[in-house]
């Protein structure tokens, strides 16, 4: 978007053989000019907005023996990103298109934006172009889907990815279609050539990536007597882009998630077989309100063959302060199972603005 500044009117002025008029309220030229405030518009044909969130952590406890990478048992970060977001509609066709870039707005990193991708919306559904998640990862339900704060066991710093949802080819560029909705039933399914293949970068040297991942997900969303109920199967099959080893990637994971009368049950099941290692896990969580507190407690386990056993239990709460404006906190009771010193309690504290 390049903006386009509108700079104050300026007054006239008339210049006179020995003096100076300046034309104002009271003089030529009738009421002065109104300054205008400066503006940024579109430059295109479609409507934008901005919007994002910025976030300040605080993590403290056994730092160390979660990640392995850190002595200190304190510590502070970031989590920033700008969204542009491009919406435009045909009305003779009722097609929808635009696109969404998210910027990467923390100084230490190295990408530029998290995702970036187009779409094109009708009759026949959605379609999505870039750097996306895979419909898997986007349609997913599970334990995780109904934690406070930053999410949980699927969160940020006292995350375990192993406990939580299949493998994914993350943001690696693909395409995506989801089906229109239909008695609450919707079929997602995303192609990605090569998980190494992210922005303008084609996949180049085979060095641990997969290729032709394909990834699907069937959901139902439906209320019965006042009891809402979304279930969800997802799964993804690929094969390793490079030789040597077990070259199948399987997994497949179910959930369902139940709200009813101010609480939200949720859990999820899966296996995969992904590079001769075997994994099964499964994931559960709850979620009320007390007052203006949203509390939540997820717990996950794994067992992976050959490998560790990993299990990860948090508890979470968020304070809505202010529009826009919330506080959170979770603490981490977990178990990586790597051998060593390895599990421990884990807080977490995070100040947020969504904008």
């Amino acid at each position: 978007m390049s903006p386009t500044t509108h700079r104050p009117a300026r007054q006239a002025r008339l210049f006179m053989p020995g003096a100076l008029v300046v034309v104002s309220a009271f003089g030529l030229g009738g009421p002065a000019l109104a300054q205008q405030a400066p503006k940024v518009t579109p430059a295109g044909k479609l409507e934008l907005s901005v919007g994002g969130f910025s976030r300040f952590l605080w993590a403290l406890g056994d730092i160390k023996n979660k990640t392995g990478a850190q002595n200190a048992s304190s510590d502070f970060r970031n989590d920033t990103e700008v969204h542009i977001i491009a919406r435009g509609k045909d009305e003779s066709t009722g097609i929808e298109y635009g696109a969404t870039i998210e910027f990467e707005a923390d100084t230490s990193r190295n990408e530029n934006t998290d995702e970036t991708w187009i779409f094109i919306k009708g009759v026949f559904g959605e379609l999505r172009f870039g750097d996306d998640d895979g419909a898997a990862d986007n349609m997913k339900v599970g334990g995780f889907s109904v934690a406070v704060g930053t999410g949980g066991i699927d969160g940020t710093v006292i995350d375990t990815p192993a406990v939580v949802g299949p493998s994914n080819s993350d943001d690696a560029t693909k395409i995506v279609y989801y089906t229109p909705q239909l008695g609450g039933l919707q079929l997602g399914v995303s192609y990605t050539p090569s998980s190494e293949s992210v922005g303008d970068t084609l996949a180049g040297t085979k060095t641990g990536g997969f290729k032709d991942w394909v990834e699907a997900g069937v959901t139902w969303a439906g209320e019965f007597g006042g009891v809402g109920i979304t279930a969800a199967v997802v799964g993804g099959l690929a094969e390793a882009d490079f030789s040597g080893r077990n070259n199948d990637l399987k997994t497949l994971f179910a959930g369902v998630q139940i709200d009813a009368f101010g609480v939200s049950v949720a859990g999820g099941l899966g296996s995969e077989e992904v590079l001769g290692v075997d994994r099964d896990w499964f994931n559960l969580g709850a979620k009320t309100e007390v007052g203006p507190v949203a509390l939540s407690v997820t717990y996950g386990r794994a067992k992976l063959k050959p490998g560790p056993d990993p299990e990860n239990l948090v508890l979470g709460a968020e304070l809505g302060i202010a529009p826009g404006l919330s506080l959170s906190g979770e603490v981490s009771f977990f178990d990586e199972d790597r051998g060593g010193k390895d599990d421990g309690v884990l807080g977490l504290v995070r100040l947020g603005i969504d904008f």
